[in-house]
């Protein structure tokens, strides 16, 4: 039996970026939010209150950081119960050892004084259990309606791409001859997803009038999702991908000069979803048609849900967070009279 063995991957590099990302993001709010309470206006306060008080548009362009649920990015983590695994490298004799990039060959050239008969998998150890997403940018466009003073709809769109890193190691049970860190492994082999998710959003929201310059607001909404898996590599001894696993699990029985397995031919690995959320944030209104809107938003949805073309993705309900920023335009903006 072939055997590999992985270890929970270090996360400490992505708890301090985002620590660091947080502490921007709070420090920039921070600053616009003393800017608005200080900056002179040269108009009437009242005559730009009035354009985010009266019934009208708003357009919005934001961006910000995105933590995505960890339910989901076990399906990266290469264990056999994922459609798209490790064992279509392992158990393909083409990709095993046949091919002249095979795995075998890999580390027999890596590893040229170790046994590559002794290399081992077990099935049963070794994967990362506990997979996690990278930090995510969000970028977001949206339209606003106020119908009354303090309430709206919303409609928005947000974009994010996700990164899973997961890492394992081959192991030779007879040792690897010049290898002082440990004997009986090699070096950290990696496996690398990026993930498309899009969120359609439409929401109803209140907004607090009490100050003409700084106005908390809250919204609940529900969501249309749809996410895409746009890469799955295993990259083995090399900074470069070596497997594409998406390929490979198209056709995982593939052999040279044998015709390919039928119904395996998925134009893409995507499939849609749904959900609900929560977002609150404050209105920095810097000018009768001009604000800078910070946010945090927690949404609950479901992923992925096509048997056909993500067979065994986790669809259950599971939080994500977002804390941004958005540069927001009224109707103000295209009138000369207000």
């Amino acid at each position: 039996m072939k055997k590999i063995t992985t270890y929970t991957r270090d996360n400490h590099h992505i708890i301090t970026s985002s620590n660091h990302l947080i502490i921007a993001f709070l420090l920039f709010c921070f600053s616009a939010s003393v800017y608005a309470q200080k900056v002179d206006f040269d108009e009437d306060e009242n005559r730009k209150d009035i354009t985010w008080r009266q019934n009208g548009f708003e357009f919005f362009i934001g961006g910000g950081i995105y933590f995505g649920g960890k339910q989901t990015a076990n399906f990266y983590n290469g264990a056999p119960e994922n459609n798209i695994n490790l064992h279509l490298i392992f158990n393909n004799p083409y990709y095993w050892k046949d091919a002249n990039n095979s795995v075998l060959n890999i580390l027999r050239n890596k590893y040229p004084h170790a046994s590559m008969d002794t290399v081992v998998f077990d099935e049963k150890k070794g994967y990362n259990r506990d997979s996690r997403y990278n930090i995510a940018m969000d970028i977001a466009l949206g339209i606003k309606y106020r119908f009354k003073t303090n309430w709206y709809v919303e409609l928005s769109y947000s974009f994010r791409r996700l990164t899973c890193n997961n890492r394992f190691t081959f192991e030779f049970p007879n040792g690897v001859p010049g290898n002082k860190e440990n004997p009986k492994y090699t070096g950290w082999q990696h496996l690398i997803a990026k993930e498309d998710r899009h969120y359609i959003d439409l929401s109803v929201g209140y907004i607090f009038q009490k100050h003409h310059i700084a106005k908390p607001f809250i919204a609940i909404g529900g969501m249309f999702t749809y996410i895409n898996i746009k890469s799955f590599a295993a990259f083995i001894e090399s900074s470069k991908p070596t497997f594409d696993l998406i390929e490979i699990a198209k056709n995982p029985d593939f052999s040279p000069g044998f015709p390919t397995s039928p119904g395996n031919h998925f134009k893409s690995w995507a499939g849609i979803g749904y959900g609900c959320s929560f977002t609150v944030g404050l209105k920095i209104a810097l000018h009768r048609a001009v604000s800078l809107d910070p946010v945090f938003q927690l949404s609950i949805a479901s992923f992925g849900n096509s048997k056909k073309y993500l067979p065994g993705f986790n669809t259950h309900m599971c939080l994500n967070y977002m804390a941004g920023i958005r540069l927001v335009m009224n109707d103000a903006l295209f009138t000369r009279n207000q």
